[in-house]
């Protein structure tokens, strides 16, 4: 089989095309132009670079592929609303129906449990509603999971629709890095009481879901959520990698409210001003809210377990920072707020 990795630079394409790599295929690793220039796909895997809303481009990328995991999105919660629309809705379209029109059997779209809301107060199955959050990255991709369901039910589009929690691991810039830096520093703020529940997922979980929606017949026109479903508090990730660290486990908290009630001011004055503010509603709400995911479905139809707890997770993440400490800025830390192009 022929795949055809979208997104291949970030956090999650890239770990996606490594491990396609060891385990012997030659995938195609997609990344936008921008990248072209400073990244190679990696030794193993055939590198093209395309703009994911340019059919044209896209085409020969797409020429003999037989599946597609589309990981490619604009992500973060702060950016020009058009751009988030032309990459995560039109973008998508135009890759789904490229990819029909070459006869790609299977079409996998990484979306995300944001999808059901930043913080759901309790727990959530694929079945919960969708809900739209006050950022353009919230509207773009439950607008692309609308379009996709619209797509399966008139156009019978062979899409697999795959909602990975909150990834981190090794090479997560995004908040990994952010809150270990913050933690070193002595500068990690608790978000509420800590004892709220994070939907985390290592980054090499993520990409074993996405392969196993890829080859299970029956995931076409399905919907999967893919988290470790292992109960693990905010208290108790900052205060595993505080212990990774030797360093103090954060003690200082900001109520949820007030947390969130100061990320919508903070939101104000950046449009006001024109600039990304420190804080925003999306990295605290992920941060202090109570998100928890059931992976009965995923368990059960492509037969995903999760294989690195967050012990071993924060481990392996603290290992990755601490190599790569030397060339990183210190005093930068951003918590939960992530702003990139990942095509």
């Amino acid at each position: 089989m022929t795949i055809l990795v979208t997104g291949a630079a970030g956090l999650l394409g890239g770990q996606l095309t490594e491990l396609l790599i060891a385990r012997g295929a030659r995938p195609r690793a997609l990344v936008h132009p921008r990248y072209d220039a400073g990244w190679r796909a990696p030794a193993g895997a055939d590198g093209y670079a395309a703009d994911i809303a340019d059919r044209a481009a896209i085409e020969a990328a797409l020429a003999g592929v037989d599946c597609v995991i589309h990981c490619a999105a604009r992500t973060g919660p702060w950016g020009s609303a058009a751009e988030y629309e032309r990459v995560n809705v039109a973008g998508l379209e135009t890759m789904v129906r490229a990819a029909v029109a070459a006869g790609v059997q299977r079409f996998v779209h990484v979306s995300s449990i944001t999808v059901h809301g930043n913080d759901v107060h309790g727990a959530a199955d694929e079945d919960s509603p969708l809900h739209t959050e006050p950022n353009p990255y919230s509207r773009s991709k439950v607008a692309g999971e609308r379009l996709l369901h619209r797509m399966i039910r008139d156009e019978g589009a062979p899409v697999t629709i795959v909602r990975p929690g909150w990834i981190y691991g090794p090479g997560d810039t995004a908040s990994f890095g952010r809150f270990a830096q913050l933690i070193d520093e002595g500068r990690m703020i608790v978000v509420g009481t800590g004892r709220n529940h994070l939907p985390l997922v290592y980054v090499r979980d993520a990409a074993e879901g996405l392969l196993l929606a890829a080859a299970t017949e029956q995931s076409p026109g399905r919907t999967y959520l893919i988290v470790n479903d292992e109960p693990v508090t905010q208290r108790q990730f900052l205060d595993a990698i505080a212990a990774e660290l030797n360093a103090p486990p954060p003690r200082r908290r900001i109520p949820y409210r007030a947390a969130v009630a100061l990320g919508a001011v903070a939101e104000t004055a950046g449009h006001l001003t024109g600039k990304q503010p420190p804080v925003m509603r999306y990295g605290l709400q992920l941060l202090g809210g109570e998100n928890r995911f059931s992976i009965d479905r995923a368990r059960r139809e492509l037969g995903f377990a999760p294989a690195v707890g967050y012990l071993e997770g924060v481990r392996r993440g603290v290992a990755w920072y601490r190599e790569t400490s030397e060339t990183r800025p210190s005093g930068h830390g951003n918590a939960g707020n992530r702003t990139e192009v990942l095509t």
